[in-house]
């Protein structure tokens, strides 16, 4: 019996060691999350700046000027998946696996390119269909705009010389810190509807009468790949706050299982000391009696 008790005791030091790691991880991931939340929160008044201008020009130029417009019917499908560099993150990463999977099957015969961030989606895609085109080995939590915006300029240029004929972004969006979903969206070509969307009024009531040097063309055809970069990039830092707002959620709940198990350890290690003692008292008394009779 006694050497139960020291296996329970050891059970419980392990474990305690495991909810201390788990706590400390939970308060790291909730540190990094406010930070990234407030970065990603932070990018949205410039993105919606940019869009909103991006979508009152559309209306003053052709489609036909503008590569990034005109739909490509056919050809290869580009997919830029986001995931994480590291796991304990609950469903973070196997959401985004889950959705390009299934996007490719809907796809059926066509050629789906895929280009990943993250570590995690490169280790998991190596081996798996859709094949990884192009793994960026960035760390995701430092990878700067720059960065972001090399990597959407190749694609872009292959979408124009017609590598790909369209582009789409897999990633996770961050509604709040209790809900993240895993999207996809239409990266190119760029619909000039969409980005008409809540600016119409403005134009209609005279509001958007602009001079523009020098050219509309000129100031659309810097504009337009600004606006993809920036769709991007936002993308990555909700990504990003979604990743932590996850492993926070996950950290918790394996640390407040920890914790149940210790509970459940202790109470069995106190029993079987319980019982140790009784049968300690009881061989005692048979003794003693045995010694009376």
């Amino acid at each position: 019996m006694g050497k139960g008790i020291r296996e329970l005791r050891s059970r419980i030091r392990g474990v305690k060691n495991i909810a201390q790691i788990t706590r400390a991880m939970e308060m790291v991931a909730t540190t990094k999350l406010r930070r990234l939340q407030e970065r990603a929160e932070g990018s949205k008044p410039y993105a919606s700046a940019l869009k909103t201008l991006v979508g009152r020009l559309a209306g003053r130029v052709s489609e036909e000027d503008f590569p990034l417009l005109q739909r490509r019917p056919g050809g290869a499908v580009g997919v830029l998946a986001v995931t994480a560099d590291k796991g304990l993150c609950g469903a973070y990463n196997s959401n985004v696996f889950r959705l390009v999977q299934a996007f490719a099957r809907e796809r059926g015969e066509r050629e789906i390119r895929l280009h990943v961030f993250g570590s995690r989606g490169a280790v998991f895609f190596a081996r798996r269909q859709p094949l990884l085109a192009e793994a960026y080995r960035d760390s995701m939590e430092k990878i700067p705009f720059v960065r972001v915006r090399d990597v959407v300029r190749g694609l872009a240029r292959r979408f124009v010389l017609g590598e790909i004929g369209e582009l789409h972004i897999v990633s996770t969006r961050f509604h709040s810190v209790g809900r993240q979903v895993a999207e996809a969206r239409v990266l190119l070509p760029i619909d000039p509807a969409a980005l008409l969307e809540g600016v119409e009024d403005a134009a209609a009531a005279g509001l958007w009468d602009p001079i523009l040097e020098p050219t509309s063309k000129a100031i659309f055809d810097r504009l337009l790949p600004k606006y993809l970069e920036v769709q991007v990039y936002g993308a990555i830092l909700e990504a990003l706050a979604s990743e932590f707002a996850m492993r926070r959620v996950a950290m918790k709940a394996a640390t407040d299982a920890a914790n149940d198990m210790i509970n459940g350890l202790t109470r069995q290690c106190n029993r079987a000391r319980q019982e140790t003692i009784t049968k300690e008292l009881l061989e005692i008394i048979g003794g003693a009696e045995a010694l009376r009779g």
